[in-house]
Order: structure tokens, then sequence, then C-alpha cells
């Protein structure tokens, strides 16, 4: 791809239908010393769709490696040659010393590498609901008592936190979570919408992989599935890999709240490896449902790309599809939006018709 006859052999160029100031457009762009240029050209490679990296805001692992064993290294490097540019570590409900020690150590690993695709931890717990638990360990979910609400908020690296708006003091939980800069996500809850209401006036705005392990919409009590059909300004998590949920609902979803939610894969350590090496785990056929007993779903095991691609399968429009899986988490935590513009980082993946990844590339170098 190094250009034919120009004045700068590491110029390469690009042609396809690119995602530029939210929107798909027929295009041509350049890309030299890692930047994207506009004044520059080579001959063009060709591709279907030339789009901003992946988001993943909620992870646990996969390919055998385990954020909860301190695998950020291993994880960083799966990630990025998915396109995947920006990730959230998601520890499991876990004991206080447990959470202390993986912050130091996130800590460290930042320190040691601080342009890192992961931008902080959150953490699913340790106020949620028993009844709701899903694949959560039950020894570690706590009281919301004021000292325990203290004693998590003030744990660094921590930023965004699932818990069950139907407990007691979530109000308070709620409060000194926002004062604090942080983010109260609802979920792993039966809360009522009753429940959720009052949190939504204080600001609570987000929905761990919404609207699983929460309380379900019914025409006398609509229950946290409702509210976030029914509420604006919140961001949704939708696991779209049809065994969470059914294309049908993300259909509805997107019909009433339009592109404004986002992906999320929910991926656990067993996901892509291949292995029977974990305990209490079971893995179907397609290696893409993973339960524990009773078959309950333990995680996800369908990335944030294959996600956009079944999508686009399912005829989503691609206008639709790169907000959810690239750039509506990003807007939400306010982070930065990678843009295929002059003098922007050379950040980008270039899809097939399929809207399968081709390659991926990063400052101009391809992975």
């Amino acid at each position: 791809m190094e250009a034919s006859g120009g004045k700068k052999k590491d110029i390469q160029s690009f042609k396809g239908k690119v995602w530029r100031d939210g929107r798909i457009i027929e295009s041509e762009f350049h890309i030299h010393e890692g930047k994207i240029a506009n004044d520059l050209k080579s001959r063009p490679y060709k591709a279907a769709y030339i789009i901003p990296p992946f988001t993943e805001p909620h992870i646990h692992g996969g390919w055998g490696k385990d954020f909860e064993k301190s695998d950020f290294g291993p994880l960083e490097k799966k990630l990025k040659r998915l396109g995947i540019f920006c990730a959230v570590p998601t520890i499991s409900c876990s004991s206080v010393d447990k959470l202390k020690k993986l912050s130091a150590s996130f800590k460290k690993y930042k320190a040691e590498k601080p342009q890192s695709i992961f931008p902080f931890l959150r953490v699913e717990g340790p106020f949620i609901s028993p009844a709701k638990k899903g694949a959560q360990d039950e020894r570690y979910i706590l009281p919301a008592t004021i000292q325990n609400i203290e004693e998590l908020l003030n744990i660094d690296s921590y930023k965004i936190h699932t818990f069950a708006p139907e407990m007691t003091h979530s109000d308070i939980f709620v409060t000194k979570a926002l004062n604090a800069g942080k983010i109260p996500s609802a979920g792993h809850s039966q809360a009522a919408y009753r429940d959720f209401l009052r949190l939504y006036d204080l600001g609570l705005r987000h929905m761990t992989h919404y609207p699983n392990a929460m309380s379900p919409l019914h025409h006398r009590e609509i229950g946290l599935t409702g509210a976030g059909l029914l509420l604006d300004g919140l961001q949704l998590e939708f696991i779209a890999d049809g065994i969470h949920n059914s294309m049908d609902f993300f259909s509805l979803l997107l019909k009433v709240k339009g592109p404004s939610f986002c992906l999320a894969s929910d991926m656990v350590p067993p996901a892509f490896s291949g292995s029977q090496i974990f305990p209490h785990i079971k893995t179907d056929s397609t290696g893409r449902r993973i339960t524990i007993e009773n078959d309950v779903l333990a995680g996800g095991a369908t990335s944030v790309p294959e996600q956009a691609a079944a999508l686009f399968k399912f005829h989503i429009k691609p206008e639709e599809i790169i907000p959810l899986a690239c750039t509506n988490a990003l807007k939400f935590l306010s982070l930065p939006i990678p843009e295929i513009k002059q003098g922007q980082d050379a950040d980008f993946i270039l899809l097939n018709k399929s809207f399968d990844v081709e390659a991926v590339y990063e400052k101009g170098k391809r992975l």
C-alpha cells in the first residue's frame, strides 16, 4: 500500500465508505507519519467500510485470561487486534480486599503503560440483589451500610459501580458516587420502577448489561426493563449476541430509543479459550453460550466487532451500528472519540462487505 511515484514513500491512501462527522460518505483519505492527511496522495487501497475503532465498555476477560488475575497486558494485545481501542475491565462481585489489590495492580500497569486502552476499572457489586445475582458470587454481596459505601467508593481505579436500586441507602450511594465523579449503574436488581425513578431524579443515568439480570417489563409494573425504555438520557449497555437477548428485543430497543445505547460483550475468561480448565463452567457446541449450574449465563463470548457484523447481517444500517459499537460509550464516559479527519491519529478499522474486520490500523500501522 505504499505510494507509487509519490514524493513520500510512506504515504498510504484509503478509499471507501468512511464514517465522518456522524455519517457515512464515499471518501478518500491518506496517512503520513501516523496522521490523517488530505493533501497527500498515493494509489488508494479500497475497502467496503472504514470506521473508527470499536469500544468495549464491559468485559471480564477472554482467551483464558482474566482481569481478576491482572492479565491486563495479554488482554490488551488481544483486544487491539480485534480493533477495540477502548475497553473497561470489569470485576465481578468480590471482597473489598481483593478490589483494593486489583486497584493497586491496575495502577501499576497504567503507570508502565499510560497509553493503555483501559481508562479505568468497573465492578459489579457488592450492593446487588441475591435474587438477581446471575453468575455473581453471593458470598461477596454486602449490605449498603454507610461504612461499606464509603469504603467501596474510596478505592482508586474503579469508576463504574453496578448496584441494585431497591437496596437500603441507595440514594446515599448514588449521591456519594456522583459527587466523587463515579458512575452508579443499575443492575443485578429486582427494583420496581419507582425505586429507579427516585434515583433517576438524583442523576442516575447508567444501566449494566440491560435488560439482563433486571426486573422485567410487566403491564402493571414496568420494572427496570420498562424504565430503560421509558426514560430519556440513559446509557444502556446491550449484549447483541442473540443469546443474552433476542434480536426482536434489539429491534424494539432500537425503535424506541434509536441508536443511543451501546454494545457490550460481557466476555468472560472461557470465551475463545478452547479450554475445559474452568470448573463449573459449561460451553455449548458453538462456543458462544457459557453457563454455570441451572443453565445460568456466566457471561458473554461474542465480541463487540462480531456483534456489529451480526447486526449488519440482520439488516441494521451501518449508520446505526457504528454509534452503538464505536462512539456512544465514549461519549457517555467523556473519553476522546477517534475521528478519521485531517490531523487526527490514523486509528481506524477496515471492514469488508459483510461488515467483518478486514484490517486494524493504529497510528497508520497495520496490526
